[in-house]
C-alpha cells in the first residue's frame, strides 16, 4: 500500500496575472493595525491586479422587549450607526494609512462573518484583508475571533495581519499538505512576496513516540514519496526570477510544528489551505488553519478548499 496514495494531489488551474475580484479591506474603524492592513490590501491589489474596497459591517440591534412583545428598533438607529462607522471608515482611509480617497466604502448590518463571507462572494472578490486582534475574549470587532469566523464561513482566501506585517514579505512558508488548496496558497503566497525573497514548502509528518514495525516501514515509504510529491508542486509553480523556491519535512502537530519552523526562519507570512468539514465539527474540533490564525505572531493567509475539493 502506498504510504500516502490517499493525498489527492492534483494539478489546480494556473493562476492568472489578473485575479478580476477586488481586495476587500474588513474593518470597523479602529485606528488599531489600520497602517498594515492597508499597506497589505495594497500589496495584494498590486499583486493580483485587482481595486481596493473597504468593508464595514454593524452588528443589528436587538429588539427592546416590551411585556410580553419585543419592539423592533426603528431603522433610522441602524442607518445612524451605519453613517458613524462610514465617517470612521473614510476618516480611517484618508489619515491613519494615507489611502486612496476614492477607494469605495460600504457599510452593511448583519452578522460580521456572515456578512462579509457572502459579501466577499458576491462580489466576486480575489480576497478578504483583515486584522489579527489581541489573542483574548476582549477582542473587538474585527479582531482574531470575527477573522476566525469569516474564516470558517468564506469560499474567497483570508489574509490576516498584525500592525507589524511589512509592506512586502521576504519569507513566506507554506504548510503543504498536497490538497488543492494548500497547492494555492503556495501560488498566492508566491505572488505577495518581495523581490528576492525566498518561499519554503513545509510539509509535516505524523510522529509517534513508540513506534511499531509496521509503523516504521509505514513511515519510511512516506519518507520515499515526498520527494516527488514535492517536485510535482514545485513545477506547478511559476516562480518569478529572484524568487528561491525550497522544500522542507518537518515532524509533529500540523499546526504547532508549521509555526515552529516559521518563527525559527523568521517569516512574514504563513499560508496554509482550509478544509470546511460539517456545521458540528466546524465549531467543535479547530482546523490547522484555525489553530494558525489563532496562535500566529505573523500575517496569515488562509485559502479555502474549491467546492469539489471539499
Amino acid at each position: 500500500m502506498s504510504a500516502i496514495a490517499h493525498i489527492p494531489l492534483s494539478s489546480p488551474s494556473r493562476v492568472p496575472s489578473v485575479l478580476g475580484g477586488p481586495v476587500l479591506v474588513a474593518t470597523d474603524g479602529n485606528p488599531v493595525s489600520h497602517e498594515a492592513v492597508f499597506n497589505a490590501a495594497r500589496l495584494a491589489a498590486s499583486a493580483f491586479g485587482g481595486s481596493i474596497e473597504v468593508i464595514g459591517v454593524c452588528e443589528p440591534m436587538p429588539g427592546v422587549a416590551a411585556g410580553m412583545d419585543v419592539l423592533p428598533v426603528p431603522a433610522e438607529l441602524d442607518e445612524a450607526r451605519r453613517g458613524a462607522m462610514r465617517d470612521d471608515l473614510r476618516r480611517s482611509v484618508n489619515i491613519a494609512a494615507a489611502g486612496d480617497p476614492s477607494w469605495p466604502i460600504h457599510v452593511l448590518v448583519g452578522s460580521p462573518a456572515r456578512t462579509l463571507a457572502s459579501e466577499a462572494e458576491r462580489r466576486d472578490a480575489a480576497l478578504i484583508v483583515m486584522g489579527i486582534g489581541r489573542h483574548n475574549p476582549l477582542d473587538r470587532l474585527f479582531g482574531t475571533e470575527t477573522t476566525l469566523a469569516t474564516l470558517r464561513e468564506s469560499r474567497v482566501p483570508i489574509l490576516a495581519v498584525g500592525p507589524n506585517f511589512p509592506a512586502v514579505p521576504a519569507r513566506a512558508v507554506v504548510g503543504l499538505d498536497f490538497s488543492t488548496s494548500s497547492i494555492q496558497a503556495a501560488h498566492l503566497a508566491l505572488r505577495l512576496l518581495a523581490p528576492g525573497g525566498r518561499l519554503t514548502l513545509v510539509h509535516v509528518r505524523p510522529r509517534f513516540e513508540h513506534p511499531s514495525a509496521d509503523w516504521q516501514a509505514w513511515d519510511a515509504e512516506y519518507g520515499r514519496t515526498l520527494p516527488p510529491l514535492f517536485a510535482q508542486v514545485s513545477g506547478q509553480l511559476e516562480v518569478p526570477a529572484g524568487i528561491t523556491v525550497d522544500t522542507v519535512a518537518v515532524r509533529g502537530d500540523p499546526a504547532p510544528a508549521l509555526l515552529a519552523f516559521a518563527q525559527q526562519v523568521n517569516a512574514d507570512l504563513v499560508a496554509v489551505g482550509t478544509q470546511r468539514h460539517a456545521f458540528f465539527e466546524r465549531l467543535v474540533v479547530g482546523s490547522v488553519a484555525t489553530r494558525v490564525l489563532r496562535t500566529s505572531r505573523v500575517g496569515v493567509l488562509a485559502v479555502p478548499a474549491k467546492e469539489r475539493e471539499r
